[in-house]
């Protein structure tokens, strides 16, 4: 169905489920835009892939590759890394969303602002979690 949609010039939008992509989506209110996938992500893209082991569903944020060239996946609520996803697990790619109330386009320049700030937020809070276990371990 969806990629009949996508063949037609259409994109797809839905409420997604969730919260692993707090604070940019709601799970049970904000709406997500998706068209159909590019031969390859770029980094930060958010992708809706089936997880190749459970076959689950999943909208997550790529944020870089594997050496053999699989994407590493991340939601932007989560700390732990999914690996071993491929172009085959991506159904879609996201273009848009809607939060309380408000459409943002995902070529905007306040939304890539957003995602860099959230990023060093994220590698931030990755390194002060490691730290701060580091000094608890030895104490």
């Amino acid at each position: 169905m969806m990629q009949d949609s996508f063949d037609r010039g259409q994109s797809i939008t839905f409420v997604p489920s969730g919260n692993s992509m707090l604070p940019m989506l709601d799970g049970k209110t904000d709406k997500v835009t998706f068209s159909e996938k590019p031969d390859r992500l770029k980094k930060y893209d958010v992708a809706f892939y089936m997880r190749p082991q459970s076959g689950q569903l999943v909208l997550h944020r790529m944020i870089g590759l594997t050496k053999d060239g699989g994407y590493i996946f991340c939601g932007d609520n989560q700390y732990d890394y999914e690996y071993g996803i491929g172009d085959d697990d991506v159904l879609a790619l996201m273009t848009a969303f809607t939060h309380k109330g408000r459409e943002v386009q995902v070529n905007d320049f306040r939304y890539r602002l957003y995602v860099r700030r959230m990023m060093l937020k994220k590698r931030l809070r990755i390194l002060l979690s490691k730290a701060y276990h580091r000094v608890l371990k030895k104490g």
